[in-house]
This record gives structure tokens, C-alpha cells and sequence, in this order.
């Protein structure tokens, strides 16, 4: 008797903290994640990284239908309603996540093909011939020298001090003309520093 006077209050402590996390949804796609449960296995991979079924996406492509299909595939119980909000509501969380995977992969891909040659795979530069962009002081902006965004556009002549040696040489610009293109460029450049 001593343990149901414990145990119901505390069961009805829980439902009724767990029927104002489901009201509290901000949509009805969002409300159906929260009563099924979803984000108590999923919150990582809503919020932090893509959903693997989701790798041969192409920007362009719609997604929610690839969502839906990968969520049947995990979930074969789901009732259809439930499905296509859910399929919505993973969606939402999951566009700017492939977004920006896209957009580092193009800032990776444009270094590797006009950057690595000469700075190295992984920005280590060859001794005596071209500097290193690791932990370069070049990365980050200063009012004294070019920004990324000149070098990259325009080039770089002249002697030049990185990380406390001296070089003296001059770099072209590495064909990289779209503003787009520069951005992502400088992007991955920054992860150098």
C-alpha cells in the first residue's frame, strides 16, 4: 500500500510531463516526433549530422520522398499519416545539415585541385618551395597584408613572412573566379588556422 502511494503520483508526475512536451511541439510534424518517441533515439542525428540513408542526396533532388522511404524502411509499423509528418518534420532538420555538408565538400574539392599541389594535401606546404597554410598567421585577417579573398583572386608576389620564415616567391591566382566558389574556398582555408 505504502509503495502505490508513492508510485501512482509519481506515474502521474510523468504523464502529465509527458503530455506538455507533446503539446509544446512547435507544428503538428514535430508534435507526432515527440509522441512517438522519435528524438529519444534520434535527437543526435536530427541536430548534429546527416542521416546516413540520406549520403547519395543531390542538391536539387527533393528530399522529403528519400526521408519518407528511409523512414518505412526503419519503421515498417508507422501509420501512413504519421509517416509523411514525420518525413516533413526529419526534413526541416536534416536540409540544412546536407546543405552545409554540400558546402564543404566543394570548398575541400576546390583546394585539392587548385591549392594542394603546391600547399599540400594537408596545408603543410614543402620546405623551401611554398609555405604552410597550418596554423598560418595568413589565415586570419589583418590590416597590414591581402586578404584570402585578394590572394585567391589575384595573386601574390614578394617576400612574405609565415609562421616566423621568410619566403619569397610568387603565386598565381589558382583560377578560382566565382564569388561563391571564393567564399567556400576561404572557408576550408580557415580551417587551417
Amino acid at each position: 500500500m505504502k509503495a502505490a502511494a508513492v508510485v501512482i503520483p509519481v506515474l502521474c508526475i510523468i504523464g502529465l510531463a509527458t503530455v506538455l512536451y507533446v503539446e509544446s511541439a512547435e507544428s503538428e510534424a514535430e508534435r507526432a516526433a515527440r509522441y512517438r518517441g522519435c528524438l529519444l533515439c534520434h535527437t543526435d542525428s536530427f541536430e548534429q549530422e546527416p542521416l546516413s540513408c540520406l549520403q547519395q542526396w543531390q542538391h536539387g533532388t527533393p528530399l522529403t520522398p528519400m526521408v519518407h522511404e528511409c523512414m518505412l524502411r526503419a519503421h515498417p509499423e508507422l501509420p501512413g499519416e504519421d509517416a509523411e509528418l514525420l518525413a516533413h518534420y526529419i526534413t526541416a532538420r536534416q536540409l540544412p545539415l546536407l546543405a552545409a555538408g554540400r558546402k564543404t565538400e566543394r570548398g575541400a574539392a576546390l583546394y585539392a585541385a587548385k591549392c594542394a599541389t603546391c600547399h599540400g594535401k594537408n596545408g603543410e606546404g614543402e620546405p623551401g618551395n611554398y609555405p604552410p597554410l597550418r596554423g598560418s598567421e595568413w589565415l586570419i585577417p589583418a590590416p597590414d597584408r591581402p586578404s584570402l579573398r585578394q590572394i585567391i583572386t589575384e595573386g601574390l608576389e614578394g617576400p612574405i613572412r609565415v609562421n616566423g620564415q621568410d619566403w619569397n616567391s610568387t603565386m598565381l591566382p589558382p583560377g578560382v573566379t566565382d564569388p561563391q566558389d571564393v567564399q567556400l574556398l576561404i572557408e576550408h582555408l580557415q580551417r587551417f588556422h
